[in-house]
């Protein structure tokens, strides 16, 4: 829907918090409210403003708002309307989930050393023994095996997370498949895919020193514009982020939160088992439906060839009383003895009539007979 903005509102908002802080019931980064102020010609404070005003300096006062001399279009800005998440925890399916990995004893825990690692993780380890290299040179498995994508510092952590997860998920009696670069988990009937990432930083390139050397001698040597860094900060999320992700942070490390990533997959698949089955409840109503409407349907066209063949007989009816009345009339008109061929004609005529009435429906010999005419071509 499009919503009008309110120049001043937006003004008193700009100046009495800072702008990360208003963006967000504009459904805007800071950077997008700083282009909209601008172009509702909404003056926002300087750098420095808040930091100022914190340490107690003196600040500009709010300026006064002007009129608005820009295109009247700025002034309406389109908000899709979102439907909120319905409150799943009631759904006993959730419910047990919840249960489940609230308890303690359940709590799932990284070992610190990998003895006995799952065969998809040995599958994973196998792979790398002579990587792929993707486009920030971290390394690939070069057969089919987990959707992990860490640097070499990083895969021995990466195989104990892996490993812990995996063990866990089958555990609860969850199912997880690799299929070539994808690993999937099927939980409650509903398949998730599942990535461990590591996160990176794109830097300018520099060069090797054998690449200086290189240069050095005038050697033409080929230098890319970027590299990317791996930071060591893992993340692990499931279909691309929407069912879950947990990540490494300042409060807690990626091992301390497995137990929250099941229960967010858990969330995403009981909420899908709920559409899944809601939008099955709207088919079958609507299939029920339709064969209520066919039924009826068939019974009011039923209704409707009966009516026809009432007008039919109707019709036939009034036909016989024509040739009945025509009859009547031409042998008033007979003076004296009424010769045989005019006495057969009627008697043949009084017969059709007879025929057409569907009150006496007395047979005909020739007009009940059913020809058939064969195809010339004998098919």
């Amino acid at each position: 829907m499009y919503v009008t903005l309110n120049r001043e509102q937006l003004l008193a908002e700009v100046w009495a918090e800072p702008i990360q802080r208003v963006a967000p019931r504009y459904g805007l980064s800071d950077v997008g409210l700083k282009k909209l102020c601008a172009r509702l010609q909404v003056p926002t404070p300087g750098r420095g403003y808040w930091a100022k005003l914190k340490a107690g300096k003196r600040v500009p006062s709010p300026p006064t708002i002007k009129p608005y001399t820009g295109n009247p279009r700025y002034l309406h800005r389109y908000v899709p309307e979102r439907s909120a998440d319905p409150d799943l925890t009631w759904e006993p399916r959730l419910q047990a989930i919840l249960m489940h990995e609230r308890d303690p004893a359940n709590h799932i825990l990284v070992a610190g050393r990998l003895s006995r690692p799952h065969f998809l993780v040995r599958q994973w380890r196998a792979a790398l023994k002579e990587p792929f290299r993707d486009r920030r040179g971290f390394p690939l498995p070069s057969a089919r095996a987990l959707d992990v994508r860490v640097s070499e510092a990083m895969q021995a952590r990466a195989g104990r997370l892996m490993d812990a997860l995996i063990k866990a998920v089958e555990r609860r009696g969850y199912r997880i498949e690799v299929h070539d670069q994808c690993t999937q988990l099927e939980l409650l009937g509903v398949s998730l895919d599942l990535q461990l990432l590591e996160d990176s930083v794109r830097r300018p390139y520099e060069p090797t020193p054998r690449q200086r050397a290189q240069l050095a001698r005038g050697e033409s040597v080929y230098l890319p514009q970027w590299q990317f860094v791996p930071t060591g900060k893992l993340t692990i999320q499931a279909a691309h982020g929407f069912a879950g992700r947990i990540a490494d942070s300042a409060r807690a490390p990626i091992e301390e939160k497995l137990n929250a990533l099941i229960v967010m997959m858990g969330r995403w698949a009981v909420k899908t088992l709920v559409e899944r089955e809601e939008r099955e409840r709207l088919a079958a109503e609507r299939r029920a439906q339709r064969e209520i409407a066919l039924a009826q349907k068939a019974l009011q066209e039923a209704e409707r060839q009966r009516l026809r063949q009432l007008e039919i007989q109707a019709r036939n009816w009034r036909r016989a009383l024509l040739i009945r009345d025509y009859i009547a009339a031409a042998e008033l008109q007979q003076h004296g003895e009424m010769p045989v061929e005019q006495r057969q004609y009627l008697d043949w005529a009084r017969a059709k009539a007879d025929w057409l009435d569907p009150l006496v429906r007395a047979p005909d010999e020739l007009l009940d007979l059913q020809i058939e005419i064969p195809r010339q071509d004998g098919w």
